[in-house]
């Protein structure tokens, strides 16, 4: 008779410990996924910034002003078709440095977009550094946990989207 007592008062245990493990479950699915995004995110645009700076460094001397604005179109173009959205060329940033890997004072003429003037012998490598925020990262985090996350996000003492910036820096002339 004691076996059949405890039975009828454990009846919903197994219930109410399966709704427990399930709501972790969703959880910590929630944050792998969110991880990846942001992962993938940045592999994507970090793949781009590589892309780009070896274009330039490709760049013939008399050649390498113009082909920047093409550069810059074919970076949005590649982030675009990888399916993140809201990147735009205001974003991308390009630099020229000298042999000692230091930007120069007053931007040379070759190094501005549709230039049509010969690098010289200064140049030593060119830099392409992306500025992008991946907004909405945790939204899938208030379904489990609603009101939780009324207020900003916080990452590194800022708030708002999470700052990617990738960087790529190749020098010019090599292959």
């Amino acid at each position: 008779m004691n076996h059949k007592h405890r039975q009828r008062h454990e009846r919903g245990t197994a219930t109410i410990e399966l709704a427990f493990v399930i709501l972790i479950l969703f959880t910590v699915m929630a944050f792998i996924t969110e991880f990846g995004r942001l992962y993938w995110t940045f592999n994507v645009l970090q793949k781009a910034t590589q892309e780009g700076a070896r274009a330039l460094s490709l760049a013939a001397p008399d050649q390498l002003g113009q082909l920047i604005a093409g550069v810059q179109a074919q970076m949005v173009q590649d982030v675009a078709d990888a399916g993140v959205s809201g990147f735009n060329a205001s974003q991308i940033q390009i630099s020229c440095l000298d042999g000692s890997l230091n930007a120069f004072f007053v931007t040379p003429a070759y190094c501005q977009a549709g230039a049509i003037s010969i690098a010289d012998s200064n140049l030593g490598y060119v830099q392409v550094s992306v500025q992008y925020s991946l907004a909405g990262l945790g939204t899938w985090l208030p379904f489990f946990f609603p009101g939780a996350f009324d207020e900003p996000l916080v990452i590194n003492g800022s708030t708002g989207p999470m700052a990617l910036n990738p960087s790529a820096l190749f020098r010019y002339g090599a292959l």
